[in-house]
C-alpha cells in the first residue's frame, strides 16, 4: 500500500531535504523515524529536493508498506511527530493508488522567498535583509516579466541533474506585508537548480542598479553571467506541491 503525507520543516539545521553523507538531512530523519514507527526499514520519496537551509511548509512525499501491515494513518502521524525534532512535522496522511508518484504526478510547486528592507532580529535566519536601497516598483515591473514558458538556464547553478531548463511559470507575485517584510511569490510546474535563489538575486542586483539588463533580456540570454548574485537559503520556503485531486484515493 502506498501512502502520502505532506512535511513542514525549519531548514536551517540541516545540510538539505535529500540524504546526504557529510551531513543531516530531513529525509533521514524521516526515514528513521519511519522505521521505528512501522518496525521495518522504510524509505521516502519527496516531490523535490530542497538546498541546505531552505525551509518547506508543505513538502509533498510519498511511502510504501506492506498490505497486511494495515496502517493507522492518523495514529502513525502521532508517533512520527513525537519521535521527529521540533524543526520537522508531518501531517495529512492518507493511503494513494500504487501508482501515484509524490515528485512525478506533481502538478506544480510555489515557492515564497522573504526578503525585508529593515533589519528584523525575530527574522533571523527566515529573510534575508537586504541593506541596500532598492527601487521596489521596478523589481515589481522586472517580476511580471518573469511569467510564462521560458528557458530560465540563465537562473541555473551548476550542478543541476538535468538538461532541460525549460519551466512553465503559472503565477509571479511581489508583495509587502506586516514590519516591511516583503514576499517573493512564485509558481510553475518545475524548476532547475537554485532557480528560484537567482531569479531573486537578480531582482534584488536590478532594484539597487547592479544590473541595467532587463529580465526578458536576461532570460532570453540563456547566460548566468547575466544573471545576478543567488539570494541566501534563508529567505526561501517551498509553500506548496499541488496534485491532481484524482491522483488521491
Amino acid at each position: 500500500m502506498r501512502y502520502f503525507f505532506r512535511v513542514e520543516y525549519d531548514g536551517t539545521r540541516f545540510c538539505g531535504w535529500q540524504n546526504q553523507p557529510n551531513g543531516i538531512s530531513v529525509q533521514q530523519l524521516i526515514e528513521e523515524a519511519l522505521s521505528i514507527a512501522l518496525r521495518f526499514p522504510c524509505p521516502i520519496v519527496g516531490a523535490g529536493r530542497t538546498d541546505a537551509g531552505v525551509h518547506a511548509r508543505a513538502q509533498g512525499v510519498h511511502f510504501d508498506a506492506p498490505d497486511d501491515l494495515n496502517v493507522d494513518t492518523e495514529r502513525l502521524t502521532v508517533s512520527l511527530n513525537a519521535l521527529l525534532p521540533p524543526d520537522i512535522a508531518v501531517y495529512g496522511m492518507v493511503s494513494v493508488r500504487p501508482d501515484f508518484h509524490a515528485r512525478y504526478s506533481a502538478v506544480s510547486r510555489r515557492y515564497i522567498y522573504y526578503f525585508s528592507d529593515r533589519k528584523s532580529p525575530l527574522n533571523y535566519k527566515r529573510v534575508w535583509m537586504v541593506y541596500y536601497p532598492i527601487d521596489w516598483e521596478r523589481v515589481a515591473l522586472e517580476a511580471g516579466r518573469i511569467a510564462g514558458r521560458h528557458d530560465f538556464t540563465a537562473f541555473c547553478s551548476s550542478g543541476a541533474d538535468s538538461d532541460d531548463k525549460e519551466c512553465d511559470v503559472a503565477f509571479v507575485a511581489l508583495s509587502c506585508g506586516e514590519n516591511g517584510v516583503r514576499t517573493f511569490t512564485i509558481e510553475a510546474n518545475r524548476f532547475i537548480y537554485k532557480m528560484v535563489r537567482s531569479l531573486v538575486g537578480t531582482l534584488v542586483d536590478i532594484g539597487r542598479g547592479r544590473i541595467d539588463a532587463a529580465m526578458d533580456a536576461i532570460i532570453g540570454s540563456r547566460d548566468r553571467n547575466m544573471a545576478g548574485e543567488t539570494a541566501p537559503a534563508c529567505g526561501l520556503v517551498l509553500e506548496r506541491v499541488g496534485y491532481p485531486p484524482m491522483e488521491r484515493l
